[in-house]
């Protein structure tokens, strides 16, 4: 079990190793400034979700690939669990090394506060890795800690409500709509997304790197903007709040 001490240890270790690089960062106090995410694993070869995403933006459409995309959601129920979560993915052992992530939830119309997310590209190794996240973070973390399975992104199912439901046989409900596909071609031949930067073949590293120290910042100025105290449990610093931020008082999930 990962202990309070061991988060507050390796936060500070961590900011002092990049504290000369920081300070500007510490001041921030707009959200659409913050590195959110820290990311680990191997990306799904072949995959570039930011591009898939720009065609649903541009057509209004959820890309073919994206039917067979479901993610494990872990919901840390506060800052210091989120940390704790950090470390797990660190070291975290699955079966094809899948991207995962820490984050915190600054979209307006996204609901949940801290998410951990485990990606996969098929039904069957969803489930599989719902098994292995469950016990590990049970151990690591706390068995109340909520783990589920969700599909693809949570922008779809606010355009298409089925796109997230499941039936009780556990098999997804809507499936691609076959006309899309002309969209998707469309796409392809005018190149959109030809600006984007390439997904890196790898999210490991040696080590945090300063944008994951940047990250750790922003999720305590979300902790503390949001009210959940629990970051002081992780840092003596002042913290100067999100002036933008909107997202509702914080709850801390029992």
């Amino acid at each position: 079990m990962i202990s309070e001490e061991t988060v507050k240890k390796f936060f500070t270790s961590c900011q002092n190793h990049f504290q000369e690089y920081l300070k500007e960062y510490w001041q921030i106090d707009t959200s659409d400034q913050l590195i959110e995410q820290i990311f680990r694993g191997v990306p799904s070869e072949g995959t570039n979700c930011r591009y898939l995403f720009l065609v649903f933006q541009t057509y209004n459409i959820i890309p073919e690939s994206c039917f067979d995309c479901y993610k494990i959601l872990i919901e840390p129920r506060n800052v210091v669990e989120l940390f704790k979560l950090m470390l797990v993915f660190e070291k975290l052992v699955l079966p094809n090394d899948n991207s995962r992530k820490c984050m915190i939830e600054i979209r307006p119309e996204t609901s949940g506060t801290y998410k951990g997310l485990v990606y996969s590209f098929n039904l069957n190794e969803a489930n599989n890795l719902l098994n292995i996240v469950r016990k590990v973070i049970s151990q690591e973390i706390s068995a109340d800690v909520p783990v589920n399975m969700k599909r693809g992104c949570s922008e779809y199912s606010l355009v298409y409500q089925k796109y997230a439901m499941f039936k009780k046989n556990g098999k997804p409900i809507m499936q691609y709509k076959k006309k899309w596909q002309k969209y998707e071609k469309l796409a392809e031949r005018i190149n959109l997304g030809r600006d984007l930067v390439p997904i890196p073949k790898t999210f490991n590293k040696p080590g945090y790197d300063l944008n994951d120290a940047k990250a750790m910042i922003a999720w305590l100025k979300y902790a503390a903007t949001i009210n959940d105290l629990s970051y002081k449990k992780i840092t003596d610093q002042d913290i100067r709040q999100l002036s933008d931020l909107n997202r509702p008082p914080f709850k801390e999930i029992k």
